[in-house]
């Protein structure tokens, strides 16, 4: 049993990480400034120890095996600097996440839109295949009772891509720790922010992430967006490129059918990009070994039964 310290659980993702770093039978204790009685409770209920609101560093000793900082812990942490003082491994959430996954095959979806979408429907086709796998997610996707999730048995893990910065200890972005074996990006539209306050900044990021994708890895990306083009020609000879674009589609008696080689399946359309994003999950999971009949079986099920 591993003892592992979180710095600032009340940071996005914090104690979900948590809870799954408990699930896998570890000693996990926590701190943070601004903690709720509410969420003490809860951490006490989940066997994670913490000693109260606010930061103590007498408590951190040498037999941590690692310390994962929240994506908001300043450098003046007290907690942080006596982890540095101990000379304990400091790690940030991605860099948690890839050593938690390294042994699996890891998809991560990127990009400016659609990356819930291509996740909800990624997990409906693996779902129904009864396939375990690790997920991470920063948007809700209806089918999960959690952001995230690890396990032993699990073969594949799903991430969901952030380009924010990823620590006080590191200006990169959290794309850049992950390393995917299947890398998705839909498209690409700069908005100003304390991450990324230049278009050329954000572009910087994707080459990086590009970049970081494990030898003979794929990108699937979409095919309409001419910065993503600019980004595919620069990628690395081993890396196989995969376009993606509109799923054809008919109707009948005022129902929409995507139209396969395998017969009409019947979906619900829930806005304009879905059928770009279900080329998308049908593409990942064909790397994965999901047959697309599977896959379009999984998507009909899921479109007329649940809410995208």
């Amino acid at each position: 049993m591993r003892k592992i310290h979180l710095i600032s659980i009340t940071d996005p993702l914090m104690f979900d990480l948590a809870k799954a770093i408990r699930a896998r039978g570890h000693e996990v204790s926590a701190s943070a400034q601004g903690a709720s009685p509410e969420l003490l409770r809860a951490l006490e209920e989940q066997g994670i120890i913490c000693y109260g609101e606010g930061w103590f560093p007498e408590k951190l000793t040498k037999d941590i095996y690692s310390i994962v900082l929240g994506s908001q812990v300043t450098a003046d942490n007290p907690e942080l600097r006596r982890g540095k003082e101990l000379g304990l491994m400091l790690l940030s959430v991605p860099e948690f996440i890839y050593q938690c996954t390294k042994s699996k095959t890891r998809v991560v979806v990127a990009g400016s839109r659609g990356r819930r979408a291509i996740m909800s429907l990624m997990v409906a086709a693996l779902s129904r295949q009864k396939w375990a796998f690790d997920y991470v997610t920063t948007s809700r996707v209806a089918q999960l009772e959690n952001p995230l999730q690890f396990s032993f048995e699990s073969l594949v893990a799903l991430i969901e891509g952030d380009e924010h910065i990823t620590s006080v200890l590191d200006s990169r972005s959290q794309l850049e720790f992950y390393r995917p074996h299947i890398a998705v990006v839909t498209n690409l539209i700069w908005d100003f922010s304390r991450d990324h306050e230049t278009p050329e900044a954000f572009m910087k990021t994707y080459r990086y992430f590009s970049t970081s994708i494990e030898r003979e890895g794929k990108l699937i990306y979409y095919g309409g967006d001419p910065v993503i083009a600019e980004l595919v020609e620069a990628i690395r000879a081993d890396i196989t490129a995969i376009p993606f674009d509109k799923h054809p589609v008919v109707e009948h008696d005022g129902k929409t059918f995507l139209q396969t080689r395998y017969g009409e399946f019947e979906v619900r359309i829930p806005d304009s990009d879905f059928l770009v994003n279900v080329n998308a999950a049908r593409l990942t999971c064909r790397q994965l070994g999901v047959k697309d009949a599977d896959f379009y079986r999984a998507v009909s099920d899921f479109t007329l039964s649940m809410e995208l």
